[in-house]
């Protein structure tokens, strides 16, 4: 008999370890950072427009842009990716944190050319209704959202957009016929605003 409860103890507890998901968003500070561009021309292979350097936690894309460079750092098993933006001189540009398919999180830090701090953006203002929050609510809805670094392909997206001077959050996630379905939630109380289906169309 004790043995039993003990087993069935075990169920519980396990049972809840597996519902209930941390949700962690990397952190991130105001330091100024140079782009690693030995890292990039070093590993750079022909007719390739980007570099991916695989840690044990993490994959990192380093790629030019018109502005610059940029490092995007997928973390393994997270919806949040961690953005750093460049000069063409590697000076640090801008960093923060987005939704892996979707829109800035938390706080932007800017940097004019030379380094210096010029800004630091609260990208949640308005938005009572937080990230973690709406990961909650893909979760509860069966939402499936990307983890970590993704190939090409659509993927859910998670947008932020102001609709007659309300701040909201745009769901869109592919749904078994091949359609996007979108979901629009109030960005104060999370409350579902829209719901409809759009045609998927290829990019």
């Amino acid at each position: 008999m004790r043995k039993l409860i003990c087993f069935l103890s075990l169920v519980v507890i396990f049972s809840c370890k597996s519902q209930s998901k941390n949700i962690i968003i990397p952190t991130i500070n105001n330091k100024f950072e140079k782009f690693d561009i030995k890292a990039f021309t070093e590993n750079l292979i022909q007719d390739e427009s980007f570099v991916l350097l695989k840690n044990a936690d993490s994959i990192q894309q380093l790629q030019k842009q018109s502005y610059g460079f940029i490092n995007r750092i997928f973390y393994h098993r997270n919806h949040f990716v961690l953005i750093k933006k460049f000069y063409h001189n590697y000076n640090l540009k801008e960093k923060g944190v987005l939704f892996n398919e979707g829109s800035p999180v938390g706080i932007w830090y800017h940097f004019d050319k030379s380094g210096k701090l010029i800004k630091e953006e609260n990208t949640d203002e308005g938005y009572s209704f937080t990230p973690e929050n709406v990961v909650k609510y893909c979760e509860k809805n069966k939402i499936e959202l990307p983890e970590g670094y993704q190939k090409s392909g659509f993927h859910t997206q998670i947008i932020k957009e102001a609709r007659n001077g309300k701040k909201v959050w745009v769901i869109k996630y592919l749904i078994p016929d091949g359609d996007i379905q979108m979901v629009v939630l109030d960005g104060q109380t999370g409350k579902e605003m829209e719901r409809k289906t759009v045609p998927f169309v290829s990019s």
